[in-house]
């Protein structure tokens, strides 16, 4: 399921892995300086274990609040917290619109029937799903309603666990709507000049997660919305009862059906499937953080882990389904049904609380549909005992998936008349944002300016960051390291003597401070204008992750999994590499006499952190020299989809500045 396509932008994919290279390159030629000091074990890993130890910490924290929710009100305060944290950092939604639902055809069989349908979640933003009703000889409407949200399978609903589930929900006498996430299904956006599908699922929502964090949005905003107009679809039929309602959805339709059964009282009923397990344990420590939907800005340091799905919707039931086998730590999961379950029981609900584990590795099986369809049963419609059942030899009947189509077109939705993206709808975000930013930052000053830079980038006052400790050095060169934070060494390479010039030229780099690239730059200057320095910022050079390729090296750089633990912890790569930079140029100032500092940026990246830190930290450098043009953010969101390195992100920037921003007010 976790397929990824390799022909995607390859120029600029091709660039991206040769930077990916140089670093890693950098990394082996001055591995010895951190190793040699004993100073950190695995210098790839160094901000990796670091963040970890933050998690370690938000882990505590967590634990010592939910100790402390002891009575109902403290409950209904917790869920009211988390749900108002969980909606804000989704971003801005939209206005709810006329969802002009179409039948586009129907398919009957002896056991039930089908519809095929198209709805506008927004205008022209079409989306696909299929009702299986049951045969209405052997029960009569109106039915509950289930609706079934789909993990990461290429063909959506028409998928054989989810047409299964669906078929013996119908069968059972449950109105099911199977309904296809974006770029799944009938909803692919993406295609080459011959119209072929490029590239859909987890690297689709990777793809559109990263220019989303821009705007103050989340892959999960998308499916959050689309599955909560799914919910308004299924309250407009009139063979569905209106307050009895369920989600279903397994592996990233558990995903999706953990969000909405926490944020819509509208959901009666829920069973997640192979999802729920926790962030403080085996997910972020061993299995690393996973699709862009699955990780909410700032969520675990708020404090909100995977029982808090169940808890926030306490005391309606809710069944956790898992396998023993998932790559989903199943002692995770039940650890997070005991700390949900307390809740449960506080309200004396405990039996509306339940878990159900099967043998197998990730995915559906026939117990795990059983227990689905009979927990919906038994809370929607008061019955217990299931109709029909499935066993491993007699499974229900389905349909091939071209069947289920409800559009006669390859290209699905984006067939149809004025088709709009999930980049149309963020480009739509990115116009209003500029117009309102526009009247915000007139007049600003910079210390006001700075001050909103700190606030976004999450970046510390001036005057409490600390001078960089210069800790050791390497004999018989001239390079040395600063200690910058705890558990954080950035090495420095020297190139002339303290005694030239009255500038201090301090070269940032994603290329590594040993690079060719750099060795390069150092020579074009002039050494009689002052010292030069270059410097490796946390996770660059020598401390560069190369570790995983989850998050694509030619899509997102080397490491996306380390952005996504900080993301986690409500921080930024921007704002962390910027207090480096700002701990380093203050040490830099003493050892060298109190010299000017003019920073010189080799790379786009690179000039991003320049900027930052010199508009957080006003006066602190004399001049910033970018070496190559920073596209601005708005122009990434424009222009997407494509690769950007997921560590020049900062979650919410446009709401309050873009990079020509931070030029204007550079020294």
């Amino acid at each position: 399921m976790r397929r990824f396509l390799s022909v995607l932008f390859p120029a600029l994919a091709a660039v991206l892995l040769c930077g990916a290279a140089a670093a890693a390159d950098s990394a082996k030629a001055g591995a010895s300086i951190l190793a040699a000091n004993g100073l950190v074990d695995d210098p790839a890993f160094m901000v990796h274990k670091e963040l970890i130890r933050q998690i370690d910490v938000a882990s505590e924290a967590w634990r010592e609040t939910y100790e402390n929710v002891k009575s109902i009100g403290d409950i209904e305060n917790y869920q009211a917290a988390h749900k108002a944290f969980f909606l804000k950092n989704l971003g801005r939604l939209w206005e709810k619109t006329p969802l002009n639902p179409q039948v586009t055809g129907a398919v009957n069989l002896p056991e039930y029937r089908v519809e095929k349908i198209i709805l506008e979640t927004q205008p022209h933003f079409y989306a696909t799903g299929t009702m299986f009703l049951p045969n209405i000889e052997k029960f009569a409407p109106p039915y509950p309603g289930l609706l079934i949200v789909c993990g990461h399978w290429q063909n959506g609903k028409a998928a054989y666990d989810h047409q299964t589930l669906a078929a013996l929900g119908a069968m059972n006498g449950l109105a099911v709507f199977v309904f296809d996430p974006i770029e799944q299904g009938e909803r692919f956006q993406n295609f080459d000049a011959d119209g072929k599908m490029t590239f859909w699922g987890t690297a689709a929502h990777n793809m559109l997660g990263a220019t989303s964090i821009l705007l103050g949005r989340n892959t999960a905003t998308f499916e959050y919305w689309d599955n909560a107009r799914a919910l308004d679809y299924l309250q407009s039929r009139d063979d569905v009862i209106a307050d009895r309602l369920g989600v279903a959805g397994n592996s990233g339709g558990g995903t999706q059906t953990s969000y909405l059964m926490a944020l819509d009282d509208r959901v009666a009923c829920a069973a997640p499937c192979c999802f729920l397990t926790g962030f403080y344990g085996h997910l972020t420590h061993v299995l690393n953080p996973q699709d862009a939907e699955q990780n909410i800005f700032g969520q675990v340091a708020f404090g909100m882990d995977h029982q808090d799905y169940p808890i926030m919707r306490a005391p309606k039931p809710t069944l956790m389904c898992c396998k023993t086998n998932d790559f989903f730590c199943t002692d995770d999961t039940w650890t997070s049904f005991r700390f949900a379950n307390r809740i449960y029981s506080r309200f004396s609900t405990p039996e509306r609380l339940s878990i159900v584990e099967i043998e197998g590795g990730h995915g559906y099986s026939p117990e795990v549909y059983n227990a689905t369809i009979r927990w919906m049963l038994r809370w929607l419609a008061g019955r217990t005992e299931l109709t029909y059942t499935i066993h491993p030899d007699t499974m229900v009947p389905i349909f091939p998936e071209e069947q289920l189509n409800s559009v006669d077109d390859p290209k699905g939705v984006m067939s149809l008349p004025n088709a709009r993206t999930t980049y149309d709808l963020n480009r739509d975000l990115a116009k209003e944002l500029s117009a309102e930013r526009a009247e915000r930052l007139a007049g600003i000053s910079a210390d006001e300016f700075a001050a909103l830079v700190r606030g976004r980038a999450v970046i510390a006052q001036p005057d409490a960051i600390a001078p960089a400790e210069e800790i050791a050095d390497a004999a018989g060169s001239d390079d040395f390291i600063y200690k910058t934070a705890p558990g954080i060494y950035c090495p420095v390479r020297q190139a002339f003597s303290a005694s030239q010039g009255e500038t201090l030229r301090l070269i940032v780099t994603s290329r590594g401070r040993q690079s060719d690239d750099v060795g390069d730059l150092i020579d074009t200057l002039d050494a009689a204008d002052g010292p030069v320095c270059a410097i490796d910022l946390r996770g660059w050079g020598e401390t560069q992750n190369v570790s995983k390729e989850y998050f694509r090296y030619d899509h997102f750089g080397t490491d996306g999994i380390d952005f996504y633990c900080a993301y986690l912890l409500g921080k930024t790569y921007v704002g962390m590499r910027a207090e480096d930079l700002i701990a380093a140029a203050k040490s830099l100032k003493e050892k060298f006499g109190d010299k000017k500092i003019e920073l010189i940026a080799d790379t786009a990246s690179a000039g991003i952190v320049a900027l930052h830190a010199s508009a957080a930290a006003p006066g602190l450098f004399a001049k910033v020299t970018l070496g190559e043009t920073i596209p601005t953010w708005t122009e990434r969101v424009n222009a997407a989809p494509e690769p950007i390195p997921m560590t020049d992100l900062v979650h919410g920037v446009l709401t309050d500045y873009d990079i020509d921003d931070l030029i204007r007010f550079a020294p």
